[in-house]
């Protein structure tokens, strides 16, 4: 005990000789950045030269500006970069953008005694780089690809152009576009590569389906259906990825089902489904959310008395639908690996039950057995999903419901839409991974034939009130297919 009083005199002895004063270490000269959107917007082509944000410090300042693409291996931080490049040593940027796409700009300032760093989201643009797209149908067979944009705030305040007529023609001049069907659109990285495709289908004489550059609209190349299988495409469904590749399945006019491969735009017809299943009638994509945040997307084809699944593996998952029953519709619910199916009795039609199974089609389970004189759901009820709910919502005649899949179908109507429009098709603004304002905005297509000049309408609600956020009356012909047009990295 001794010793150690001893050492600590000494201590304080040796602070008193040299005068340690903890007040006296000098103050190092901090760097502080002004708010600024942590979102910056440029035009391919075009010279960035931002001023927008404020930087204070009592020292002189050396500037170092820098981008690349995020990092997406895993374990990546928010702001890690695969690469960088060095663009700009001034306070002021100045650089052109050679390739469109969604990157990383870093900031880094020194003052001499503090380092300080910024970081934004850069957005290299085409113009075109995310909105809504509306395949349409004429009289007389021609089609247009109505394209509504999601303007940046400068684009707002300046009131650019924010309803394109048909995007597909003005991107590519000399094609015109027919009787068109559906749209599927694809981002997919594999090995660094990326493979991004739109595609849209058509029924027209060569029952085309045109595999489309989604950054310009540019077409790729042409798949001619009528040609080498003699039928046409009506409808995609699902998405699928394996260590082989990507694709998505198609349902063909004549009741086939085909898979479209997504890196060589090769199209296989699946015989095993028609040999276990027959021809089909009707198909879902069918999406769920995983535990890890991914996005599963798979497809589900069906008629009254089937409902079937290919798989990677080149079989097909079957769910025969019990004697005495048939199938009315069919969902699945974003937060479960769960598909809901209504059915109902062939022989009285006032009994309904619904059934629940997983998305391959298995582990199946009775959920609910009711009666009603009627419901407010049909066959033809259009169904669409969002991110953050366990229901539904649903078209039937000119109203939008929801259904809780756990319960009976809604007896009143979430949405009303306007006296004389007709329901064409629904949709949200999904991305392709979940992201801060995601699938926020519920879309709804109409057809009014009472309507003069252009006839197709889309009207925007917030998903998490139900209400009306703003309505394009009269942009379009008839609406076939809705789909939203994410940004691409």
């Amino acid at each position: 005990m001794k010793k150690i009083f001893l050492l600590l005199l000494a201590g304080l002895a040796a602070a008193a000789c040299y005068k340690i004063d903890e007040t006296a270490y000098k103050q190092l000269s901090p760097i502080t950045f002004g708010e600024v959107s942590p979102v910056i917007n440029v035009s391919l082509g075009q010279p960035l030269v931002y001023d927008k944000l404020s930087v204070k410090s009592d020292r002189p300042l050396t500037w170092q500006w820098a981008f690349g693409k995020k990092k997406t291996t895993s374990g990546a931080g928010e702001w890690d970069m695969d690469s960088m490049e060095i663009i700009s040593t001034d306070p002021q940027i100045n650089y052109v953008f050679t390739k469109l796409g969604t990157y990383i700009l870093r900031l880094r300032v020194d003052n001499g005694e503090d380092i300080a760093y910024k970081f934004f989201t850069l957005n290299v643009n085409s113009g075109i780089d995310e909105g809504l797209l509306v395949l349409t149908a004429a009289d007389g067979g021609s089609s247009a690809l109505t394209f509504i944009k999601k303007r940046t705030e400068d684009e707002v305040a300046e009131d650019a152009q924010e309803v394109w007529d048909d995007l597909f023609t003005l991107m590519n001049p000399g094609e015109s576009l027919r009787s068109g069907t559906s749209l599927f659109l694809s981002a997919f990285t594999s090995g660094g590569i990326s493979y991004n495709h739109l595609l849209l289908s058509t029924a027209d004489a060569d029952g085309t389906i045109y595999d489309i550059e989604p950054k310009t609209m540019t077409v790729i190349t042409k798949t001619l259906m009528q040609k080498d299988f003699g039928t046409w495409c009506c409808d995609f469904a699902g998405r699928q990825t394996a260590a082989t590749g990507a694709y998505t399945f198609l349902r063909a006019g004549d009741g086939r089902v085909f898979r479209h491969d997504l890196f060589t735009a090769f199209l296989t017809e699946r015989t095993d489904v028609e040999l276990t299943a027959g021809k089909v009638e009707r198909n879902r994509t069918i999406m769920y959310s995983g535990s890890n945040g991914s996005t599963y997307c798979k497809s589900a084809f069906y008629t009254e008395d089937v409902l079937c699944q290919p798989d990677n593996s080149g079989t097909t998952n079957i769910y025969p639908v019990p004697a005495g029953w048939k199938i009315v519709n069919l969902c699945m619910s974003r937060l479960a690996n769960r598909n809901y199916v209504l059915m109902q009795s062939a022989s009285d039609a006032t009994a309904y039950k619904v059934i629940s199974t997983n998305s391959s089609l298995g582990s199946v389970a009775d959920v609910l057995a009711f009666t009603a004189p009627s419901l407010c759901m049909d066959a033809n009820s259009i169904f669409c999903t969002s991110l953050g709910s366990n229901d539904a919502y649903y078209s039937f005649q000119d109203k939008i419901w929801r259904w809780g899949f756990t319960a009976a179908p809604a007896t009143t109507p979430t949405i009303t839409l306007p006296a004389g429009e007709q329901i064409c098709d629904l949709a949200t603004n999904f991305t392709n991974s979940v992201a801060e304002g995601s699938e926020t905005l519920l879309f709804v297509a109409t057809y009014n034939p009472s309507r003069s000049g252009k006839k197709g309408s889309v009207y925007v609600y917030d998903i998490a009130t139900d209400t009306l956020q703003k309505s394009y009356e009269g942009v379009c012909d008839k609406p076939v297919k809705l789909l939203w047009k994410y940004r691409i990295s």
